[in-house]
């Protein structure tokens, strides 16, 4: 679908062939797919949202009244990189969108830089409770300081703590893909 319509912009319209954005479409309408497949099999949700498992889940936040969450997510397809991010309300109302390229860089990069740069608009925005989710266990931890941070992100690391040492209350945890599928 996403490269039908990609090829159909290049031929009728003159749009430059953009592979991310193609990238992006699909990964979106997959994502889709995936939670109404999962919400028309039956109304027992307790976890994670996956038609390939046995039991489908649906994974919940329920923050304190004033709290923000940030999902994160990157992705590298061939040589192209990129990375998203989403920013919710206490009720789960939008606040903020974000999807970048990042061009030739590994997951991790733009793991990384996905955090940084949506941790860097909800200070922008004047947040101080924030709740932050990724899928990304190394960059966490490399947050976390535990485990030994790798040279290509340890220059965003100190720009999202940076951030984070702005924030009234900030913490951040590991989810599993599937319950990230927002950011996915």
């Amino acid at each position: 679908m996403g490269i039908w319509k990609g090829r159909n912009e290049l031929v009728f319209r003159n749009r430059q062939f953009n592979v991310t954005r193609i990238l992006i479409m699909i990964k979106k309408a997959f994502a889709e797919w995936e939670i109404r497949t999962c919400l028309s099999e039956g109304p027992t949700f307790r976890g994670a949202i996956s038609p390939r498992s046995t039991s489908n889940l649906l994974v919940r936040w329920n923050p304190p009244s004033g709290s923000i969450k940030l999902n994160f997510d990157g992705s590298c397809f061939h040589n192209s990189a990129a990375g998203g991010s989403i920013i919710r309300d206490w009720a789960g109302r939008l606040i903020k969108v974000r999807a970048a390229p990042y061009g030739d860089t590994s997951v991790l990069v733009a793991e990384a830089r996905t955090l940084r740069n949506g941790l860097q608009e909800a200070v922008k925005q004047g947040f101080q409770y924030l709740e932050i989710e990724g899928d990304n266990i190394m960059v966490i931890q490399a947050i976390k300081g535990s485990t030994h941070m790798p040279w290509k992100i340890s220059l965003i690391v100190k720009d999202i703590l940076h951030f984070m040492k702005q924030l009234t209350h900030v913490s951040i945890s590991h989810i599993y893909r599937e319950a990230n599928l927002a950011a996915d």
